[in-house]
């Protein structure tokens, strides 16, 4: 009993650090908690990232509310991009069940490492509210039904919230400013990471009682991490995140270059 508790102890306050990332960069943090998951406490990848969902979704959603009471959240355009998300989060669960384990650990490597780099020449803030926003087009809506679809993919195959690739989409192509693309970013992924988490339970990969622990301490971190956000520079944050995937991104690939021989 008492390994229990230490065990829930540790899982909420493991979770409280992820979600405080999470709510500081708009992402879901699994960016953290699936390398965690895999390096330290020896979890297998496909079982890490559908547990890690669970995680992102309760982040994302402590998140988005504090986003959200400061007016940074689009709400219209993150409409449009859960209807693409959610197609891309289905395809993404079907794809990563057949899908070996060395090649999503290098996959996911090389998308850390790519955002990563990106994220070092952060783009100044243009947009700061959703009030400013030009009406949804025929035009503006298919991009953002695109980048939904990139952002589902990218969370089911990887157990991550997709926010590190729709942000910098948001902010380079929509001319979203930092917060409002975090705000919108973390809305959006609530029922894409759910979906994902959801569609990966039958073949038995997601954890949902760890996932639930892990959650519970996201929750609250990421309500301190988006209001720590608000008060901070949006270049520093993406500079700091971009060295921080780097590292990460390194560790995951070099793991999975090692064990693609294991099947």
């Amino acid at each position: 009993m008492s390994l229990q508790r230490t065990r829930t102890a540790t899982d909420i306050g493991i979770g409280t650090g992820v979600g405080a990332f999470s709510g500081a960069f708009g992402v879901g943090g699994g960016i953290l908690l699936v390398p965690f998951l895999v390096l330290v406490r020896k979890v297998p990848q496909k079982r890490a990232q559908a547990t890690s969902l669970v995680l992102v979704g309760m982040a994302a959603a402590a998140g988005a509310v504090r986003y959200a009471v400061n007016g940074d959240v689009a709400w219209l355009p993150a409409l449009v991009i859960l209807l693409g998300g959610l197609a891309g989060a289905w395809l993404g669960a079907h794809i990563v069940q057949r899908s070996p384990n060395a090649v999503l650990q290098v996959a996911f490597g090389v998308v850390l490492m790519v955002a990563g780099v990106r994220m070092l020449w952060p783009s100044p803030d243009a947009v700061d509210s959703s009030a400013f926003l030009p009406e949804m087009s025929p035009a503006l809506a298919a991009g953002y039904a695109a980048s939904g679809l990139g952002m589902g993919l990218l969370s089911a195959l990887f157990g991550i919230g997709g926010g590190i690739l729709l942000i910098p989409i948001l902010v380079t192509a929509f001319g979203y400013g930092q917060h409002l693309a975090s705000g919108t970013s973390l809305a959006v992924m609530v029922p894409i990471a759910l979906l994902g988490a959801i569609r990966l339970t039958r073949p038995g990969y997601t954890q949902w009682g760890e996932g639930a622990r892990l959650g519970a301490g996201a929750m609250v971190g990421a309500v301190v991490g988006a209001s720590v956000a608000l008060a901070i520079s949006g270049s520093v944050l993406q500079i700091a995140f971009g060295v921080m995937m780097l590292a990460v991104a390194v560790q995951m690939g070099l793991r999975g270059w090692r064990s693609r021989g294991d099947g």
